[in-house]
């Protein structure tokens, strides 16, 4: 559980970093544009002249908050969806907007509809098809609180293969699951979406009947954040070779 608290501890510190800078601007400005003009205002003699002087100084005050913030979220808009279109595109799949900040991917690779989400938190969440019945989840052991894992009456697999060290799997199939997991391949590929190096804090992969999902989610660092296009397609392409793999077993009995 260590990477959750520092998780939250990188949360608070962003917050107070944020609230200071966001301080240093608003308060000269509160300043400069609403009590200077105000105080200016209170000492002209025609009234009209002091009602002006306050209602511009108050346009000019809500247009630079206001529209300062607007533009800043158009550049981060357009900024990511360059960003990420490069990222995604050459791959196969066409981008749009996804919810206010966010961009969507969808596409057929290698004959599968694949779906890519990206969003606020930060979180990426790659999907694709499969015919795989079965239930699975699979994340990094750090990142996991068994305790309330077993509120909720989940238990993981009890693993002695060093080969899924760091991992820990929850799953309604154990059978099916244990199968898939003795392949070496599929080994190999778990620990290269969830263990390998990357910006992201915590990443888990998602098997339901007919999908299979990679989820990235939470920033590294304070506030730099960059995914490059060689961890994409590493991830796209070991998403597609786990459905794969996935299919060749025979469904769960309870399915």
């Amino acid at each position: 559980m260590s990477k959750f608290f520092k998780m939250l501890a990188k949360d608070y510190l962003r917050s107070i970093i944020i609230t200071l800078i966001s301080a240093v601007i608003a308060v000269p400005l509160v300043c400069i544009l609403i009590f200077v003009p105000l105080a200016i205002a209170a000492r002209a003699e025609n009234t009209n002249t002091a009602m002006w002087i306050a209602i511009i100084s108050a346009v000019i005050f809500l247009l630079i908050m206001f529209g300062g913030g607007a533009a800043v979220l158009l550049f981060v808009f357009f900024r990511r969806a360059k960003q990420y279109d490069a990222i995604f595109g050459p791959l196969g799949l066409k981008g749009k907007m996804y919810l206010l900040n966010g961009r969507q991917y969808h596409g057929v690779v290698k004959g599968r509809q694949v779906e890519v989400y990206f969003y606020r938190g930060p979180t990426l969440d790659m999907r694709t098809s499969t015919t795989a019945q079965a239930h699975l989840s699979v994340a990094n052991s750090d990142t996991v609180s068994l305790p309330l894992a077993r509120m909720f009456g989940r238990e993981p697999l009890d693993l002695t293969d060093p080969g899924l060290s760091g991992l820990t799997i929850f799953t309604h199939d154990e059978v099916w699951a244990l199968s898939l997991l003795a392949n070496p391949e599929v080994k190999a590929l778990l620990r290269q979406m969830i263990l390998s190096e990357s910006a992201f804090l915590m990443r888990q992969v998602h098997l339901e009947p007919g999908k299979l999902r990679l989820y990235l989610y939470r920033n590294k660092g304070l506030f730099k954040f960059n995914v490059t296009p060689d961890e994409a397609r590493q991830w796209l392409n070991g998403l597609l070779a786990l459905a794969r793999i996935a299919e060749t077993l025979p469904a769960p009995p309870q399915v």
